[in-house]
């Protein structure tokens, strides 16, 4: 008889009892260690878990599911998986996740509500034991529905959920628009182009909102320091769409610093001005917002609006953690300010 070309094709699973069985110890024993494991003394533990080692158990996490209500994993849902932003905030959560022996699902909606809704249901379909949620807009149906399915939730960058129906950690944007405005109008710029997003997005609008204080509070005219210039989504191919614009108008009336609403745009920009033969800050400054790894390599850096990305996903995920270990638990709002991070990209206006 030929040797089997796939050994692995044939072989059967191995189960608790197979490893109570090596281990010496009664299959109860074995679901201990796997799900309470402190109430198992030490020595008959480990010798547990090294049968689960030598006989390569894999835990059947449906079946445990099934029998909880809920799997052993969360679900992550961002605005944009390519924006690296989120890739900082998703390391957070699953570093907090994985302490809590939980693994995460990472999910897209990309600014479209149809996906939201639909990766929250495939979500509670899937048993998940609880969702971090960035929502699109302000519209809280689609959470308030996980919460009817007995999902908790965790709103992730929006500061305005009412604490009677979910925690959220946010990072205070309005103060992150007033302080980029500062900065900006402290080096003599007293007409700003905005480029920005969909004033949908909450960060988007509340950074705006920032912006038009600082204006305002220097004694200028939002109507003239200020232009708005909006673009579709928030991607480095919009930004770089956007240079002819900000610069429409010639070097006499155009504006002298522009604010993008996200370092996404800023980088794309950037590369716009470099493709028209400008650069910034000697024709016109530039700032972003989020602070992304890549800010600081793109030459010159990226002035920007630093948020504490990391931190935000690691406190989210605590908190729904703390749902988990009390489901009568108050629900919290955790706000961060952001930074101002100076690089090369912004400097004095010279008249």
């Amino acid at each position: 008889m030929p040797d089997n070309p796939n050994p692995t094709a044939t072989r059967r699973s191995v189960g608790i009892t197979q490893v109570a069985s090596h281990a010496g110890v009664s299959p109860g024993t074995v679901s201990n260690v796997l799900n309470r494991p402190e109430r198992v003394a030490t020595e008959t533990r480990e010798r547990v878990e090294a049968a689960i080692r030598e006989l390569d158990y894999v835990r059947n996490s449906s079946g445990s599911s099934l029998r909880s209500g809920r799997s052993d994993c969360v679900g992550l849902l961002v605005l944009d998986v390519t924006n690296p932003y989120f890739t900082e905030v998703a390391r957070g959560v699953e570093d907090e996740a994985v302490d809590a022996g939980l693994a995460v699902l990472l999910l897209n909606s990309a600014e479209e509500h149809t996906r939201q809704e639909r990766n929250l249901r495939l979500l509670a379909g899937q048993r998940a034991a609880g969702a971090v949620v960035m929502p699109i807009d302000d519209d809280l149906s689609d959470l308030r529905w996980l919460s009817k399915q007995g999902i908790p939730w965790v709103a992730l960058d929006r500061g305005d959920v009412p604490t009677e129906e979910g925690c959220s950690v946010s990072v205070d944007n309005e103060a992150g628009g007033l302080a980029a405005g500062r900065h900006l109008i402290g080096l003599g710029h007293e007409r700003i182009a905005f480029l920005t997003g969909p004033f949908s997005i909450d960060q988007v609008h509340r950074r705006h909102l920032g912006l038009t204080q600082a204006v305002s509070e220097a004694g200028l005219d939002p109507d003239t320091a200020l232009d708005l210039v909006h673009v579709p989504q928030l991607n480095p191919e919009q930004g770089e769409k956007a240079v002819d614009a900000v610069l429409a108008g010639g070097p006499r009336q155009r504006c002298t610093a522009v604010f993008c609403a996200n370092d996404q745009l800023a980088l794309g920009f950037l590369k716009g001005l470099g493709r028209r033969g400008l650069r910034a800050p000697d024709d016109i400054s530039v700032m972003g917002y989020d602070d992304i790894d890549v800010a600081a390599l793109v030459h010159p850096g990226l002035t920007t609006v630093a948020q504490p990305k990391y931190k935000l996903g690691r406190t989210a995920m605590s908190l729904l953690q703390g749902h988990f270990d009390n489901p009568e638990h108050r629900h919290e709002r955790r706000l961060f300010t952001p930074e101002i991070v100076l690089r090369g990209s912004t400097a004095a206006h010279r008249p």
